[in-house]
């Protein structure tokens, strides 16, 4: 019993002599889930998808909102993302159609609970318009080229809230 007593202790002090300081800032109870953001930094190449890139990033950069960078590096890592997932072809496919896309859109962007509608007063409008400019309205299954430019449209999404985040 004493034996066991010492035990402990001594294991207590070898803890505290291993971590240090840090020991009271260890959390088993809550630990904390590691996200890995990925951003585009670099503009889109295409005349067309800056345009409708930068209108986004201004309206963001013009909004007075105390959130707005959290939220901006959220969502261009979402949007990075969702390229990533429309650009998986052939055995990987996960995206077909561009209905598909839409669906995919709108639930990541609820999984992210950012609580932003009406927050930042036409944005929803802008970004759906970069994405019809891009690869239309229609419902339609994609093909390789119509993959690339959705592709390139979230790419374009992602590098305007990185932009609007500064």
């Amino acid at each position: 019993m004493k034996n066991n007593i010492l035990l402990v202790i001594g294991g207590i002090l070898l803890l505290f002599g291993v971590f240090g300081n840090n020991l009271p800032n260890i959390n088993l109870i809550n630990p904390t889930a590691v996200s890995i953001e990925n951003y585009v930094i670099d503009a889109p190449s295409d005349d067309v998808l800056l345009e409708d890139a930068r209108k986004i990033s201004t309206l963001l950069k013009n909004s007075s909102d105390s959130t707005r960078s959290r939220d901006c590096l959220k969502l261009s890592s979402l949007y990075c993302d969702m390229a990533t997932l429309i650009a998986l072809d052939s055995d990987d496919k996960v995206i077909s159609d561009t209905s598909a896309i839409r669906q995919a859109n709108s639930l990541a962007g609820k999984m992210l609970r950012l609580n932003i509608k009406d927050k930042y007063p036409g944005l929803a409008e802008a970004a759906k318009n970069l994405l019809i400019n891009t690869i239309g309205d229609e419902d339609v299954v994609l093909d390789k080229e119509l993959r690339t430019k959705s592709v390139d449209a979230f790419m374009a999404l992602s590098w305007a809230f990185y932009e609007g985040s500064k």
